[in-house]
């Protein structure tokens, strides 16, 4: 395993629309050099503090996944998400936090959506129209890991293993994901990924 970022090692920066804070693990450039062939994507740890609206994300694919439980209206229907529970939703959604117990943080990935419309997101299916997405594309997971076909990191959810809170860690072919510690799984599905 290669540690590629860790949430202590870096400054947050204001949400775009300037009502908190996250902090970058990758950006789309970075990714761009981390997953050739791939498209473009940003993983974020936010804090959430209070409720309010999210930044609009026009053209990203997002997957928000909070380590508290909380809910979000999306498009004016209130979605409860549990701990650590992924939720799938489209930047130019109109999406804001409305329940928030205790203040926590959100793991952000944002992947380009290279022309998928919004019913996509909700079916899982392309623009092109095929129900399994072979275009390339860095998904989410937690409680399961895939076979390594393409690219696969983890995030670290909680400290353990002498590994920090929030590190990005590169899985080499046929490594695993320590079974002791927490984590959110980041893998590509398209065969000839790996480079």
């Amino acid at each position: 395993m290669r540690a590629l970022a860790s949430f202590a090692d870096r400054d947050p920066v204001p949400w775009a629309n300037g009502a908190g804070q996250t902090t970058e693990l990758v950006s789309l450039a970075d990714s761009a050099q981390l997953t050739p062939g791939l498209r473009p994507w940003r993983l974020s740890i936010a804090r959430l503090e209070r409720v309010g609206p999210f930044s609009a994300l026009s053209g990203m694919a997002r997957t928000f996944l909070p380590t508290a439980e909380v809910a979000l209206e999306i498009d004016g229907i209130v979605h409860p998400v549990p701990a650590l529970h992924p939720e799938h939703f489209h930047g130019s959604q109109n999406v804001s936090l409305v329940e928030l117990a205790a203040p926590c943080f959100a793991v952000n990935l944002m992947v380009a959506d290279d022309g998928m419309d919004d019913s996509a997101h909700d079916t899982g299916t392309c623009a092109s129209g095929a129900t399994e997405c072979a275009c390339g594309e860095l998904q989410m997971s937690i409680g399961e890991q895939f076979p390594a076909s393409g690219f696969e990191f983890v995030l670290t959810l909680e400290a353990g293993l002498d590994l920090p809170r929030f590190q990005l860690l590169e899985l080499e072919q046929g490594e695993v994901a320590p079974e002791e510690v927490s984590v959110a799984y980041l893998h590509s599905e398209s065969a000839d990924a790996h480079i």
